[in-house]
């Protein structure tokens, strides 16, 4: 090697280097999209190897991603059969006690709806990234039209003297007070909606106490709102079937849902457990308060039932409310009967809620079982509202189990005709028509999210 000069290797022509986003499914897309970029003739066919490891990353990313969404709209569709189960199925056996049907769906498939919808409102709110400025912006009009649209929607269906209580206007009401929270992470909102969970069904007491006086209108028509507006209101906000100011700490219970990564597995087991813990304790602490009458529960239970016998007492707590909720005392608040807006009753209802969803999205990622309840939430508010027509159409001797069974082969057999020859179902179409309208009227374009008509 003395007296001469070594030859070394000058290295060849290379990619300059991306500045990292934090996205990685960007920076990969640019390393694959252009084949006759000179990096392939580098190493050998190393990079080659490299980029469709890093290229399966991406598709096993985007498979979590879609399972994510097919186990959320599964957990939809159980809850559209729940609640048709709920509506349509005797609530009680021949000697009086509770159908398991009821005991296991009464209240539970309208909590898991209302969770459903907060997290349908934070997909559509940028998911576990909220949007800024504009698109927050978008995304704050998108909610309050669709929340007008729910409202009018529901009032014109309580025009034909509904045969249950109409959900659309109570959760036109919660989209409207969900938009300050729109831009708020995960934590936050769990934290919000944990609190609103214990401390907003007394502030409900509270004010039901001072409007007491006021009507009662559980299923508003366009003659009460003329007549009786602020009745209207109170009823929608405190007094009604599903108030908005207690019903709405599950909406932002399921937004913090929906920032959470779903796709992962850790997320999804966190809130089936979380859940299940909630659920059996607020079940446990109930049950021995009340129906044990341990350190007088019961009784205290009773104090808001003045003139009431034991039997009715007992219904309210095992069936739920007839009329508006009690105001005589908060004694009642310690019971979780289905629709009784205590902390225990959205306790079970948020409990059953969180395990439903996690299970589901658990078994999409492992299997297509739960394909037909996927299919069905296509069409959501379309099955809805056809099911309150036919329950309030049908003939009261045509028998609740036949009726069930007809409305489940219609849910299906209707959607799989429909989505052949349309994109969406009639009423969706409608509420996505006039929402990307009204949205593009206000100088925002093209609104957020892939389903604006989902609740």
């Amino acid at each position: 090697m003395t007296g001469t000069t070594t030859d070394r290797p000058m290295p060849g022509p290379r990619r300059p280097r991306e500045i990292w986003t934090g996205r990685s499914e960007v920076w990969l897309s640019e390393v694959s999209s252009d084949p006759a970029e000179p990096m392939r003739n580098v190493a050998g066919g190393g990079l080659r190897t490299s980029n469709r490891m890093l290229t399966n990353v991406v598709d096993r990313e985007r498979r979590r991603r879609r399972a994510r969404s097919s186990g959320v709209d599964a957990a939809r569709g159980f809850a559209l059969i729940g609640m048709f189960a709920i509506h349509m199925l005797p609530a009680a056996r021949e000697d009086g006690t509770p159908t398991l049907v009821w005991q296991l769906l009464a209240g539970n498939s309208a909590a898991l709806f209302a969770v459903l919808a907060g997290v349908s409102l934070a997909f559509n709110s940028g998911a576990e990234q909220p949007f800024t400025g504009t698109k927050m912006n978008r995304s704050r009009a998108n909610v309050a039209i669709r929340g007008l649209l729910l409202i009018s929607l529901g009032v014109g269906l309580n025009q034909i003297g509904l045969a249950a209580f109409d959900i659309l206007p109570y959760f036109g009401v919660m989209f409207l007070l969900a938009i300050p929270l729109l831009p708020l992470r995960a934590r936050t909102l769990l934290i919000i909606g944990a609190v609103m969970i214990v401390v907003l069904p007394l502030v409900r007491f509270l004010i039901h106490r001072q409007v007491d006086g006021f009507g009662w209108h559980p299923n508003p028509t366009l003659a009460t709102i003329i007549s009786a507006p602020v009745d209207v209101l109170s009823s929608l906000l405190i007094t009604g079937a599903y108030p908005g100011l207690t019903w709405f700490a599950l909406v932002c219970i399921g937004m913090g849902i929906g920032r959470l990564q779903l796709h992962f597995t850790t997320p999804r087991m966190l809130i089936i457990v979380a859940g299940g813990a909630a659920m059996l304790f607020a079940i446990a602490v109930t049950r021995l308060l009340v129906y044990l009458n341990r350190f007088g529960g019961y009784t205290i239970v009773r104090t808001s039932f003045p003139g009431k016998t034991t039997d009715e007492v007992d219904d309210f707590l095992v069936y739920g409310p007839t009329g508006p909720l009690p105001t005589a005392s908060p004694g009642w608040l310690i019971s979780g009967g289905p629709h009784t807006n205590t902390p225990f009753a959205f306790l079970i209802g948020v409990g059953f809620a969180m395990a439903a969803i996690g299970t589901c999205i658990l078994i999409a990622r492992r299997s297509n079982l739960l394909r037909p309840l996927v299919m069905i939430v296509r069409i959501p508010m379309s099955l809805y509202v056809s099911h309150l027509i036919l329950l309030t159409m049908s003939p009261d001797d045509f028998g609740a189990f036949r009726l069930f069974i007809v409305q489940c082969l219609f849910a299906f057999l209707f959607t799989a005709v429909w989505l052949r020859f349309f994109k969406r179902g009639p009423v969706e179409a409608v509420i996505t028509a006039v929402t990307r309208a009204l949205t593009k009227l206000l100088g925002f374009g093209a609104s957020p999210g892939s389903s604006v008509a989902r609740a």
